[in-house]
Parts: structure tokens; C-alpha cells; sequence
């Protein structure tokens, strides 16, 4: 659509609001005339609008004659337009982005189906306002998993019957696979990939593996008894997907290119940052592996410090070496 035919048609659509709006009870019955100049239109146009809200959208109204204005003959409470500001709107849109993460799984075609009777139900006018939203918002996701939605359907359907699961798992690693015959018990989406925890025969440990890395995936008839998991408790200090069984507590300090960008975003509950008077900063953290968060530190290159603990400064150091070794 081009910005002049929106600006008409969105302008169009306020406007016959607006005569909805006037046409409720108790205000008094609008004439063609009244309505024309109040909102700078011809009679004409304002008599094709009603003549739109009447026959398109099925609304009861008709010029009373007796009272020489026009009324809804039958109780109309709303105007079938849901009324969304920008800003709702904007949230409709991240929640639309948000359902295509849960492709290939149980539930995706019911939210699916949800938005889009929303949607129906939402009037041209909103509709209008949507697709002037979309002009300026976009969303964008780098690093989508390589994963077969078939698999993600299956173990979307073992985990909500509890039903044991089959498969290879490749241990990239290892460089072989493994056969895994595991107690799915919760689904996670983390950075745009999906991973399943399972139960173990150590209690309170609940592994996680990659989708991305099954093969063979079989859903037995075989069912396992159900057991509480809370994913925000049992990965409380982890800084990423996977749990370790240690706390480790972590300093790091960022340069001042660095410290603005760390500053913007919460990246765990126990962070806590301290700005120095040249514009660094130091970041502690509490975690329970050293795994994810080296990751994320080596991402920040010369901009970033280990100060604490001793053992991650080690590992630092000798990643450091091999990736030295790399460039000579």
C-alpha cells in the first residue's frame, strides 16, 4: 500500500470510529449535514461511510426520520474495530515473532490460530494501523537451529504424555554417537535453539540435549511417572542452557568501548556492576559452570579482563595460546 492510499484509507477508518462514536446513545442524533462539517467532508461522503458501516461491516443503523438524525436501531456496544494504540500494537507484533519459535511443536498451530482470530476480530481500522506498524518494525534472528521440525514435534508430544524417547546423539566432541534412551520431562528455546531436559538417575540433576544433534528420534508407548521441574529454579545461576554442579563466582573487567554495551543489557540475576572514573567497568557474576560464560568473554577480545577466579584466568590463558597458535 502506498503512503497516500493509507493516509486516505487510515483517515477514512477514523472517521467512521468517530461516527460510531456519535451515533451511541445519549448523545444526540447526527445528520449528514453535522457530521460533514465537523469533519470537513462533503454530505455525500459522510452518507457513503454510513452506507459502509450498514452494508460491510453489518452494523444496525439507519436515519431516523421522525427525529431528522441518524441512530443504531438495535443495541450496538461496539464498533467492529478493536481499538489498539501503537504501543499495543508494537506488542502484538513481538508476540506474532514469538509464536514462530514454537514451529514443529504441539502447540504451535493453536497459538497460530489464536492470532489469527484475533486478527479477524480486530476490525480494518486496527488492521490498518498494523500494517503502517510493519512499514517501520521489523524482526530479525540470526543463528536459527538446522534441527528437523519433525523431530521437535515428537519430542514436543513425548514430553506433554510422557512417553520414554529413543535416538543417536552426536557428541560433536566425541566425534561418534551415542544411542539415548531418555525421560523428556521440559522443552526450552535458548538463543533460538531447542534443547529437552530430561530426568537422570542422579537426583536433581536433569540433563540437557541439543535437538540439533538427534538422529533416529523414536517416541515409545512406554510412559514414565510425572515429575516437577521448574526450569527458572534449576537453571538460577547458569549463564546459558547448560547447569554445572559447582558455584563459581566471576570478576571481569570491560574496557570503556566495552562497558556500554555490558551496562544496556541484563545478562543474569546476580550480576553487579561497578563503574570505574575512566569509564570501565567490573562485572561480577554468581554461576554454576565456567563452560558458557568463557565463551561469552572471549566474544569481547582485548576489551575484556578475567580478574576472578583463578581457574577460569588459567583456562583463559591457554585458550588464548591455542588460538595464538593459530595464526602462525
Amino acid at each position: 500500500m502506498k503512503s497516500d492510499d493509507y493516509s486516505t484509507t487510515y483517515s477514512t477508518l477514523k472517521r467512521m470510529t468517530e461516527i460510531h462514536r456519535r451515533l451511541l446513545p445519549p448523545s444526540q442524533l447526527p445528520t449528514s449535514k453535522s457530521l460533514a462539517e465537523s469533519f470537513g467532508v462533503s454530505s455525500k461522503t459522510i452518507q457513503r461511510d454510513i452506507k459502509f458501516i450498514r452494508d460491510v461491516w453489518g452494523v444496525p443503523v439507519h436515519y431516523n426520520a421522525s427525529l431528522g438524525g441518524y441512530e443504531y436501531y438495535e443495541g450496538v456496544i461496539d464498533f467492529p474495530a478493536v481499538k489498539l494504540n501503537e504501543e499495543e500494537i508494537f506488542a502484538f507484533l513481538v508476540t506474532r515473532n514469538s509464536i514462530e519459535k514454537y514451529q514443529g511443536t504441539a502447540i504451535k498451530d493453536p497459538l497460530s490460530k489464536l492470532y489469527d482470530k484475533f486478527v479477524s476480530q480486530m476490525g480494518i481500522l486496527a488492521s490498518e494501523r498494523m500494517k503502517k506498524v510493519q512499514e517501520y518494525v521489523s524482526f530479525r534472528t540470526a543463528g536459527w537451529s538446522t534441527m528437523d521440525y519433525e523431530t521437535l514435534e515428537k519430542i514436543s508430544e513425548a514430553c506433554r504424555d510422557r512417553k520414554e524417547l529413543t535416538f543417536t546423539y552426536n557428541y560433536p566432541w566425541r566425534g561418534k554417537e551415542t544411542k539415548k534412551r531418555i525421560h523428556p520431562i521440559h522443552l526450552v528455546n535458548h538463543d533460538n535453539a531447542w534443547y529437552v531436559f530430561t530426568t537422570s538417575e542422579k537426583k536433581g540433576i536433569y540433563p540437557a540435549f541439543s535437538l540439533s544433534r538427534m538422529e533416529k528420534v523414536r517416541v515409545h508407548t512406554t510412559t514414565f511417572p510425572e515429575e516437577k521441574f521448574s526450569l527458572e529454579n534449576y537453571m538460577k545461576d547458569s549463564f546459558g542452557i547448560f547447569r554445572g554442579n559447582e558455584t563459581h563466582k566471576v570478576k571481569v573487567w570491560f574496557d570503556a568501548f566495552a562497558a556500554p554495551f555490558i551496562r544496556e543489557r541484563k545478562w543474569n540475576e546476580s550480576q553487579k556492576v561497578k563503574t570505574k572514573k575512566d569509564g570501565s567497568l567490573e562485572f561480577s557474576i554468581t554461576v554454576n559452570s565456567l563452560v558458557e560464560i568463557k565463551g561469552w568473554i572471549l566474544n569481547w577480545g582485548e576489551h575484556a579482563t578475567v580478574l576472578e577466579p583463578k581457574e577460569l584466568v588459567s583456562d583463559m590463558k591457554e585458550e588464548l595460546k591455542k588460538m595464538l597458535k593459530q595464526y602462525q
